[in-house]
């Protein structure tokens, strides 16, 4: 995991099947994807997810327990603006002698938090 990938990891302490759950995560986050969630075995994946100027890949696991569901998020930034990124950095290092690099890194950074942020908020809404 990067330094500016989005993880959350939660502990749901709820009586509903998996399924629901599963249904309402992907009702809570379907608005702020370019592509269609795509559900696999034990995996939901969701490309293209935006809350802020930097799009993720989504990549969400719920696994049962015996308290309730462990719930794992985990989003990789999408390797066009890692490479965005990667351009603005050694420019910053050519023509500012390494002062943009601050300002670059704390882009991102604010970026990652905001989804973070938003992510978290969603799942409050979940009241599981």
């Amino acid at each position: 995991m990067g330094l500016f990938d989005v993880g959350i990891r939660k502990e749901l302490k709820t009586q509903k099947d998996k399924t629901t759950i599963e249904a309402n995560i992907k009702e809570l986050i379907k608005d702020h994807s370019e592509n269609n969630i795509k559900d696999m075995d034990e995996t939901i994946t969701l490309e293209g997810f935006k809350t802020s100027i930097l799009k993720y890949n989504l990549s969400i696991i719920l696994n049962k327990t015996n308290k309730g569901f462990n719930l794992a998020i985990d989003g990789e930034l999408q390797q066009f603006y890692v490479l965005i990124l990667f351009v603005l950095i050694i420019l910053g290092i050519l023509f500012t002698f390494g002062i943009a690099i601050i300002f670059i890194v704390l882009f991102a950074y604010l970026q990652k938090r905001k989804t973070n942020q938003f992510l978290e908020k969603e799942l409050e809404k979940l009241n599981l």
